[in-house]
C-alpha cells in the first residue's frame, strides 16, 4: 500500500505547496489502483512552518507529489522520511499517472519566492 499527498486546488494539483487549498491523500494497493482518496485541510500560512510535515507521515503518507515548493518544506518532509517528487500538474488522477508511468522530471523545481505573509 502506498500513500501519496498531492497540494490540490480545486480538482487539480496547485502550483505552490505552501499555498494550496487542501491536500488530496491518495491510496493506492500493491497493484497501483487508487482504492481511496480523501481530502486533508492545509497549513494556515507557509508550509514550512507548519506541522504538516509530521501530521501527512502520522497519516502514512511516505511520497508527494507537487506542482512546486520551497526548499524549507522539502526539508522538513524529507525528515519525516517523506520522498518529494515535483512538476506535477493536471487533476489528481493525472498526477498519480504521471508518477506511475515514471511521466516526471527528477530534478526540483523549487520555489525561491514567497508571497503574502510567509518571510524567510
Amino acid at each position: 500500500m502506498t500513500k501519496i499527498a498531492i497540494p490540490t486546488k480545486g480538482s487539480s494539483v496547485d502550483g505552490h505547496f505552501g499555498h494550496c487549498e487542501f491536500f488530496s491523500i491518495v491510496e493506492l494497493n500493491d497493484n497501483q489502483e487508487i482504492v481511496q482518496q480523501y481530502a486533508k485541510a492545509s497549513a494556515e500560512g507557509c508550509g514550512c512552518k507548519s506541522n504538516l510535515a509530521e501530521e501527512l507521515a502520522q497519516d502514512g503518507v511516505t511520497l508527494l507529489l507537487a506542482g512546486g515548493i520551497g526548499q524549507g518544506a522539502i526539508q522538513k518532509l524529507k525528515a519525516q522520511n517523506i520522498t518529494v517528487l515535483t512538476g506535477f500538474s493536471g487533476t489528481i488522477e493525472e498526477a498519480v499517472n504521471q508518477w506511475k508511468n515514471k511521466d516526471y522530471h527528477t530534478d526540483l523545481s523549487i520555489c525561491t519566492e514567497h508571497h503574502g505573509n510567509c518571510e524567510h
